[in-house]
């Protein structure tokens, strides 16, 4: 027992003298580390309860699997400086590794042997000694072979699992962990750091004491190529927007037409695509666009590309959220951040209602009012209509959705079903084929677990 006290001494050491990565320490799972450290050091012996809850939140965190290669602790513990946000990681993003100031490279690499120091610390060691003095538990996980493994959020995108797993493979078989600074540089430079690094897609969260943009662990899997239909207006949406990612100047864009078009569900799927070159999309809705302020200087300055994405835009005559929007795509004092881009979705053309008054109001000035509203759909630079297809589009969108579904019926039954769906349903446009070859598909796969059962 004596050389654990002497081990926590020593790690607690370490944490004390960490520069840019002890805001780890941060974090509830290691903060409950730390804690247990200064509890062995000090031989309390309520250090075996913190013990216990140290190993529940280990445990609760994720699904675990058995494997040899590293334990639980210890994986999470590269997890979070993996995904950690400091001026090292935010630099790395932007800047070749030459480039970062020589003091920070000095830090990072004497953070990354203390690190090494902590990492290695005999956690599976302390449990094994508190089975021999307490005599009501039995219970001693061997760390050693559990693994965290992906709980069902942690499947996307693969390009950074993919990554993440490449640098701790580096560091798991590392003695000397200052050596590994340009994977952990690479690895930042390649994915993003903090939760750009980790998420593609994200939501503004209003709500409670403090707003965020909250990371989507899983965004719609929606891809471009599951679109049918509309083209030429995907041409150009994919057109802008690699255009942008690559550095080079692009507009905003504004999609209106018919609902169930494919609007929204072009531009979600733009993150299939970019994400890999450093595209991210934020979701805003029109109640929060008076906080675009806020995430622009979330976002501003970053290495990645951000689409501000507005769904569903329109605005009633007595509001003016409007005006905050206006200001972003252009018109403020300050200029608009070379980083983000505003792709909206309405079903307006014009966004801001209009009547017949605003043209023969008392109002003076009058005409200025009623240019003021037109004007905002006007700061869009690309502007692409989505109209309900007709009956021949329809029917080949079916068509369509039903092969790429594996469903083998008659094409002329499938098209009478189809056009049966639309007169008790919805109008004739993409998502309402889709619902009808939703439920047929399901239809055909109750039929058959019928037939089966039989």
């Amino acid at each position: 027992m004596a050389d654990i006290n002497k081990d926590a001494q020593r790690v607690l050491n370490a944490i004390e003298c960490l520069t840019l990565y002890r805001v780890l320490f941060n974090d509830p799972v290691l903060g409950c580390f730390k804690r247990l450290l200064q509890l062995l050091v000090k031989r309390d012996p309520t250090a075996a309860g913190l013990y216990y809850e140290l190993i529940g939140r280990l445990l609760e965190l994720n699904q675990v699997r058995n494997s040899g290669s590293i334990n639980i602790f210890r994986n999470y513990m590269l997890d979070l400086i993996a995904s950690t946000e400091n001026i090292f990681s935010r630099t790395s993003e932007k800047y070749t590794y030459s480039e970062i100031d020589h003091l920070i490279i000095r830090a990072v690499k004497n953070d990354l042997r203390l690190l090494k120091v902590i990492y290695d610390f005999n956690l599976t060691g302390y449990g094994e000694h508190l089975t021999d003095i307490l005599d009501i538990s039995d219970f001693a996980p061997d760390l050693d072979s559990l693994v965290i493994g992906q709980s069902n959020g942690d499947s996307y995108p693969d390009y950074y699992f993919q990554k993440r797993v490449r640098f701790k493979e580096i560091m798991i078989s590392s003695t000397d962990w200052s050596d590994n600074i340009i994977g952990l540089y690479n690895f930042y430079h390649e994915t993003g750091s903090g939760s750009f690094g980790r998420f593609w897609a994200f939501k503004w969260e209003s709500s409670g004491s403090f707003p965020q943009l909250r990371g989507v662990a899983r965004p719609d899997s929606i891809r471009i190529d599951d679109l049918v239909g509309y083209e030429d207006q995907k041409e150009e949406i994919l057109r802008n927007t690699k255009q942008f990612v690559r550095g080079l100047s692009a507009n905003n864009m504004l999609l209106y037409g018919d609902r169930g078009t494919g609007k929204s569900s072009t531009v979600k799927s733009l993150i299939h695509i970019f994400g890999a070159e450093g595209l991210r999309i934020i979701e805003v809705s029109k109640h929060d666009l008076q906080s675009l302020h806020l995430i622009v200087s979330a976002i501003e300055g970053r290495a990645q590309k951000f689409i501000i994405f507005i769904d569903d835009l329109s605005f009633e005559e007595d509001e003016t959220e409007y005006k905050a929007l206006k200001a972003l795509l252009e018109g403020s004092i300050n200029r608009p951040p070379d980083n983000v881009l505003v792709y909206a979705t309405s079903n307006r053309r014009n966004i801001v209602r209009e009547y017949f008054s605003d043209r023969e109001s008392d109002e003076v000035g009058t005409q200025d009012t009623y240019q003021e509203k037109l004007s905002l759909a006007d700061r869009f630079g690309i502007k692409l209509v989505y109209s309900a297809p007709d009956k021949k589009e329809f029917l080949h969108t079916v068509d369509e959705l039903a092969a790429k579904s594996g469903i083998m019926i008659n094409q002329h039954e499938l098209h009478e079903l189809a056009l049966r769906w639309v007169l008790w349903h919805n109008a004739r446009s993409g998502r309402t084929a889709k619902q009808f070859i939703d439920d047929l598909k399901g239809r055909l796969g109750l039929s058959a677990d019928n037939s089966a059962g039989k």
